[in-house]
């Protein structure tokens, strides 16, 4: 079986950024309860000694490595696009196609990261699966907010926004899954656009009943 390259054989990056590249591959290939300091230092081409300048232990390394996949996507999805910036339908329409680009195309590009992260609430100890559950906490409240402010607008329908954001929430990570790890050669732009349609408008066709129905 051939070995894995180091990451210090790759291009020269920070010390710090070799050692999480090594995590995320040693979590994803052994599972957080069987990877070992060891194991992700001699991926990153390091020494012992390195990894402890920079995280107190396995679990530090893990937590952080969490922190930064959710605070990007924020940044990147409700931070830079906030709901403030609608003014119409076709704006929501437009900022929610580019949200779902933004979301699928950084954990194509991070898939080791994106599946410990989908993984992670049924592998991790009970403790370390709170932590977890506070970043979904936040992004629920965040999509609430979100669907509070278009129901104001007048532009979704009046429905319990609460309850939308954790709908909303589990539609990301099922959609995550698919794009990333079940088609993850389709189509960027359709999927984007088929999730974009299917948040906005359900299932239901518009104009005339659908064949079969009296």
């Amino acid at each position: 079986m051939p070995q894995k390259t180091r990451i210090s054989d790759k291009e020269p990056e920070p010390m710090k950024q070799r050692l999480m590249r090594a995590a995320e591959t040693v979590f994803h290939d052994k599972g957080y309860q069987g990877a070992r300091v060891s194991d992700i230092v001699g991926l990153a081409g390091a020494a012992q000694g390195s990894f402890y300048l920079h995280f107190k232990s396995k679990k530090a390394i893990l937590v952080e490595l969490i922190d930064g996949f959710f605070a990007h996507l924020m940044d990147e999805t409700l931070g830079t696009h906030p709901v403030t910036d609608l003014r119409n339908r076709e704006d929501m329409t437009d900022q929610l196609r580019i949200i779902w680009t933004t979301l699928i195309a950084f954990c194509r590009a991070r898939p080791e990261l994106t599946r410990l992260v989908l993984d992670a609430p049924s592998s991790l100890p009970p403790e370390d699966r709170q932590h977890l559950a506070r970043h979904f906490d936040d992004i629920a409240r965040a999509l609430a907010a979100y669907c509070r402010h278009t129901i104001d607008m007048g532009l979704v329908k009046p429905l319990n926004p609460d309850l939308m954001g954790w709908v909303i929430l589990g539609m990301v990570e099922r959609a995550l899954h698919y794009a990333v790890f079940v088609a993850p050669g389709q189509d960027l732009a359709d999927l984007a656009g088929d999730l974009t349609e299917f948040e906005l408008a359900g299932l239901l066709a518009t104009g005339p009943t659908g064949r079969g129905t009296k």
